[in-house]
C-alpha cells in the first residue's frame, strides 16, 4: 500500500505526527498568547479609561493591520517561504508585546492609553504578515487524505485557545498585573517562532509569474461562492467580538472584576471545545453546509442568553453556548474554502480570509463599544446577535467539486 492509498489518520495520530504535533502545540500556545494579551490590553485600558469605546479602541487597532496590509502579506504568502514569514510575523508581535511588558513591570504608572495603542497595532502587523502564511502552511503539513482532520484539529487550537488564554489571563492578571500577561503573551510567540524554524513540510506550489497582489480578489470575484464564504466568516467577527469588548463593561456592571471577564472569555471557549470534541458526531448527522448554518443561529442564541440572564451565571452559560456556535460556523465555513482554493493561490486567498475573520473586527468592537457606552451592553449584545442571525444566509452557499456536490 502506497502513502496516497493509506487511510487518513485520526486526531491523535495526527497529534504524534512529528511535523503537525509541534506546529499545533506552537499555534495554541501563540493563540493563548494573543487571548491573554487582549484580555490584558482590554482590562488594562478601561482601568486606564473607564470607556468601552477605548476598550473598542484598543481591539480594533490589532486588526487594522491586517485591513492594510493582508493584501500585500497574502501576495508575499505565495512568493517566499511560508514557513519563514509566519516565524517572522511571530517575532514581530512576541517582541512589541514583550517590549510593553518591561515598560510596565519598570514604572507601571507611567503607562498612558496611546503607548498601548501602539504596542498591539505593532502586534497586529506581526499578526498580519504571518496570519496568511499560518493559514496557507497547514496543507503542507500532512498528507492530502488527513486534510480534512487536520482542518478540524487545526480548528480547535483556536478553541483550546479560547479556553485556556482567558483562565491564564486572569489568573496572571491577579499574580502579576497587566505585566505579568504581556510578558507571557510575547514569550508565546517566540517560541512559536522557535519551534517552526525545526519544522519541514511538502515543497508550495509556486506561480509561474510573480504573484499578482490581486490574485486573490480576483479569483474570489471569479468564483463567487467562494467570495460568499469568505464574506459569511466576516459577519461571524459581530458575535465573536461581544466576548472581548463586551466582557469589561458587562462584568462592571455585574459588580464583578478581571476574574469574572476571564471567566466569561474562558466560558466561550470551553464551548468552542466542546464541539470540537463533538465534531464528527455531528458530521454523522450534518453536512458542513448544515453544520453552519446551525452555527450562526446557536451563536445568536448565546449571545441574548448573555442579554436576558443578568447574572454571572447567566452571562457564563450564554457565552459558552456563544462559543459553541462559532466553532460550527467557523470550522463548516474554513473546510470548504480550504478545499476549494488551488495552492499558488492559497496565500493570497486565505489573506483575504483573514482579513474577513480578523479584519472585521474593528468595526465589530468599535460598533460593540459604541452601542454598549452611548446605550446598554445588553443592547449591544442584542443587535450583535441580531446581524449574526441576519447573516446567516452565507452559510448557505454549496458548490460542486470534481463533478460531485462537497460534503
Amino acid at each position: 500500500m502506497t502513502a496516497s492509498e493509506e487511510a487518513p489518520r485520526g486526531p491523535l495520530a495526527l497529534l504524534r505526527d512529528r511535523t503537525f504535533g509541534p506546529f499545533m502545540a506552537g499555534k495554541v500556545l501563540s493563540t493563548s498568547g494573543m487571548w491573554v494579551q487582549n484580555l490584558a490590553a482590554a482590562v488594562l485600558m478601561f482601568s486606564l479609561t473607564g470607556s468601552a469605546f477605548m476598550v473598542g479602541l484598543v481591539s480594533a487597532l490589532q486588526f487594522v493591520p491586517l485591513l492594510l496590509f493582508s493584501v500585500l502579506t497574502g501576495a508575499l504568502t505565495d512568493q517566499f517561504d511560508r514557513r519563514r514569514l509566519l516565524m517572522l510575523g511571530r517575532a514581530i508581535s512576541g517582541t512589541a508585546i514583550s517590549g510593553l511588558a518591561l515598560v510596565l513591570a519598570l514604572g507601571g504608572a507611567e503607562v498612558e492609553p496611546p503607548m498601548l495603542l501602539v504596542a498591539v497595532f505593532t502586534t497586529g502587523l506581526g499578526q498580519a504578515l504571518s496570519n496568511p502564511a499560518m493559514q496557507a502552511l497547514l496543507p503542507a503539513l500532512v498528507r492530502e487524505q488527513d486534510l480534512e482532520q487536520a482542518l478540524a484539529v487545526n480548528a480547535a487550537a483556536p478553541s483550546l485557545a479560547r479556553t485556556a488564554g482567558p483562565a491564564l489571563g486572569a489568573g496572571l492578571l491577579l499574580v502579576g498585573g497587566p505585566a505579568a500577561a504581556f510578558a507571557m503573551a510575547g514569550v508565546s510567540h517566540l517560541v512559536f517562532a522557535f519551534v517552526l524554524a525545526f519544522l519541514r513540510g511538502r515543497q508550495q506550489a509556486k506561480p509561474k509569474t510573480r504573484p499578482s497582489v490581486w490574485g486573490g480578489l480576483r479569483y474570489l470575484i471569479g468564483d463567487p461562492k467562494a467570495g460568499l464564504l469568505v464574506l459569511g466568516v466576516a459577519m461571524l467577527s459581530f458575535g465573536a467580538d461581544s466576548v472581548v469588548t463586551l466582557s469589561p463593561p458587562l462584568a462592571a456592571q455585574l459588580g464583578r472584576g478581571d476574574a469574572v471577564v476571564g471567566l466569561f472569555a474562558a466560558a466561550f471557549g470551553v464551548g468552542a471545545v466542546v464541539v470540537t470534541l463533538t465534531f464528527r458526531l455531528l458530521r454523522h448527522a450534518l453536512t458542513l453546509r448544515s453544520v453552519g448554518i446551525a452555527g450562526f443561529m446557536v451563536l445568536a442564541g448565546g449571545l441574548l442568553m448573555v442579554a436576558v440572564l443578568p447574572a454571572v451565571t447567566g452571562g457564563v452559560a450564554g457565552f459558552a453556548v456563544a462559543g459553541g456556535g462559532f466553532m460550527m460556523a467557523t470550522v463548516s465555513l474554513n473546510t470548504r474554502i480550504q478545499r476549494r482554493v488551488p495552492d499558488e493561490l492559497r496565500g493570497r486567498v486565505m489573506a483575504l480570509w483573514g482579513v474577513a475573520f480578523l479584519g472585521s473586527r474593528p468595526f465589530a468592537a468599535m460598533l460593540n463599544g459604541f452601542l454598549a457606552d452611548w446605550l446598554t451592553v445588553h443592547t449591544a449584545l442584542i443587535v450583535a446577535a441580531i446581524i449574526t442571525v441576519a447573516s446567516t444566509p452565507f452559510a448557505l452557499v454549496s458548490y460542486q467539486r470534481g463533478g460531485k456536490s462537497a460534503p
